[in-house]
């Protein structure tokens, strides 16, 4: 049997598990998959331990995703753009491979709820995940993005990634926004990338808006952001399931047509009662 896992800390929230076991047993494939509390200076050891054999990849989440980078035999072009991975496929020789399916995990999740195209997206937060959502920005044709952060000078790499994919970009700190009247109420597109209960206190800043939130966070749910919403709401866990899809294709080497990734997602999602579209 073979392993795998989501690497994180905190990890006894995550879904993952629950997720991973379910595709793996729809697609008849004996992977054992568990989650793993881990930090950041155990990554060396974690990594040699998967070349020793027995590993079909493992998830990557906080506060792990830039610290395997290096750590890898060869990483795929998005890796390289964000510096950040989130997934890690251990090669029949041993070699490591990175990947980030968090693009894909918002694109698609965002494709089920009817949104295929976005001009001028705002992201609260510059991290990592703030990485991913600039590129799938990218994916779904926007021209230009807004960074909304707690400390502009922390966002110089989300800018540059930005302004690589051919966006403009715009970045306002948080304490900066009472001087903005109704600073999201034309907003299309919101992604909340904070860690959970990051943006509670963001709240009456950010002020009302129409357009959709996809909030990242998904434990506890509703974020207090997501209760105070006034438009369409998508939570992280539609996120965390296509992103998911794209990781179980990568571990067990399986080719997915449309018809078996359909059914892997259906899966992943009968198994945390949630309903794909809503």
């Amino acid at each position: 049997m073979l392993q795998a896992a989501v690497l994180g800390k905190p990890i006894s929230h995550s879904k993952s598990p629950v997720l991973h076991r379910a595709a793996y047993q729809l697609l008849g494939v004996n992977i054992d998959y568990r989650a793993v509390e881990l930090d950041p200076c155990q990554a060396s050891e974690q990594a040699r331990l998967l070349r020793t054999g027995g590993w079909a990849g493992c998830s990557v989440t906080m506060p792990l995703k830039d610290v395997f980078v290096p750590l890898m035999d060869r990483v795929s072009e998005r890796v390289q753009r964000l510096g950040a991975l989130n997934t890690i496929v251990v090669r029949q020789d041993g070699g490591l491979y990175g990947e980030n399916t968090d693009i894909l995990g918002l694109v698609h999740a965002l494709n089920d709820f009817g949104l295929r195209k976005v001009a001028a997206p705002t992201i609260l937060g510059s991290g990592n995940t703030a990485l991913a959502a600039i590129e799938a920005c990218a994916m779904l044709g926007a021209a230009e993005v807004q960074l909304i952060v707690r400390d502009a000078g922390r966002s110089k790499r989300a800018e540059a990634l930005a302004n690589t994919l051919g966006m403009r970009t715009r970045v306002v700190q948080i304490d900066q926004l009472a001087d903005l009247p109704a600073p999201l109420a034309d907003a299309e597109l919101v992604f909340s990338t904070l860690p959970p209960r990051a943006a509670d206190s963001w709240v009456e800043a950010l002020g009302p808006c129409a357009g959709m939130l996809l909030d990242v966070a998904y434990d506890p749910w509703p974020s207090a952001l997501a209760a105070s919403w006034e438009g369409p709401v998508v939570s992280g866990l539609h996120m965390l399931v296509h992103q998911a899809v794209e990781q179980a294709r990568l571990f067990t080497g399986i080719d997915f047509d449309a018809t078996t990734r359909e059914n892997v997602t259906n899966a992943m999602y009968t198994s945390l009662g949630l309903h794909r579209h809503g």
